[in-house]
């Protein structure tokens, strides 16, 4: 009999519910969307931080030059990304500069903000300042120490590489290796690191390390209030007109009264309604939001896997549930004010 009564109200109050099921489904749409991307955003940001250099630097200690390309190996089996490179002083066109050999392979990843192509054997690229010093265009060939090479690009970051030569890699030994560490990780790496090098200096890159840590903790958080904020305005929806529905139902709430029931069964009656539509408007917004988590995916980090997380749906189904309970039980206040004799009266 319940149950019967649960589905009738429903059944025959379409239109009011429809409004409290769209606000619902609008609720679990970006719950879902929110939930998904909050899921992978740390990856993601992770993936768009790698491209903006090393967190992490092995440099020589003491009066040594150069370390040798083991230290390479040693942070790949940390699960960190390293390259090295090898700075010299050449001549062009006589005079000095910097030339750089980069192992091009190995720091794609961290020098993918020169965007530049990596030059094949017998090329090299020029950076900004340098090759407007030398007068350097695509395609010249310059000849080097190490013999002659092609100049495949210019390259203009913005930093020290703007005034050097840069050659694919050579040799057994680096003036510099570069790593990129997981910032969750970045002090276990670094440790790991001095201990098995003592013969080198390992530097945490802090204004790297820590903007990267702030701006990911600043993102989560923004998600995190702005959640708080739609599930906050989605309760007063839902809430306000789950109050019009009570007032709307006041004879029949009066008419239950007067044949024996008890408020708390009258309530639980209007939040079974709820949590019907809840549950219909759960599936609704999860599949809703699933699209919506993809396209945000896609527009905002276009270069990186799309995160959509399919196990949220839990935690959706309970923030949507929890959010038309609360509301309903707002209004469901009004069913202890309701007078059986004044409502049968007609008053």
């Amino acid at each position: 009999m319940f149950l019967r009564f649960v589905l009738a109200a429903v059944r025959f109050r379409r239109r009011r519910l429809l409004l409290a099921f769209s606000a619902l489904a609008v609720a679990a749409t970006l719950a879902t969307a929110l939930f998904s991307i909050y899921s992978d955003i740390e990856r993601k940001m992770r993936v768009e931080f790698r491209g903006y250099g090393a967190n992490v630097i092995i440099a020589p200690a003491g009066d040594a030059r150069t370390i040798p390309l083991s230290a390479v190996g040693q942070a790949e089996s940390l699960g960190a990304t390293a390259a090295p490179f090898l700075y010299t002083i050449g001549t062009v066109k006589r005079e000095p500069v910097v030339v750089a050999g980069v192992d091009f392979r190995r720091a794609a990843s961290l020098i993918s903000y020169w965007r530049a192509p990596s030059p094949d054997p017998g090329e090299c690229l020029a950076g900004a300042a340098a090759a407007a010093h030398f007068r350097l265009a695509v395609g010249q060939k310059l000849e080097m120490e190490s013999g002659p090479c092609t100049i495949r690009a210019i390259v203009a970051t913005g930093g020290p590489e703007d005034a050097q030569i840069m050659l694919p890699f050579a040799g057994d030994r680096a003036s510099i290796i570069q790593v990129r560490a997981n910032s969750e990780r970045l002090g276990e790496i670094r440790a790991a690191l001095a201990k098995a090098l003592p013969e080198a200096d390992v530097r945490l890159l802090h204004a790297v390390a820590e903007t990267e840590a702030n701006v990911v903790l600043k993102v989560r958080t923004s998600l995190y209030l702005l959640t708080a904020l739609i599930l906050a305005i989605t309760t007063l929806c839902v809430s306000s007109n789950f109050s019009a529905l009570v007032i709307e139902r006041s004879k029949e709430i009066g008419v239950l009264k007067a044949i024996g029931a008890a408020e708390r069964k009258i309530a639980a009656l209007f939040l079974s309604e709820s949590l019907l539509l809840g549950l219909g408007s759960t599936m609704a917004g999860y599949l809703a939001g699933l699209g919506v988590a993809w396209w945000i995916g896609r527009r905002i980090f276009p270069d990186s896997a799309v995160g959509v997380n399919f196990s949220v749906f839990l935690p959706v189904a309970g923030v949507t549930l929890a959010v038309a309970a609360l509301a309903t039980l707002a209004a469901a206040a009004r069913i202890w004010s309701v007078t059986p004799a004044v409502i049968l009266r007609g008053e």
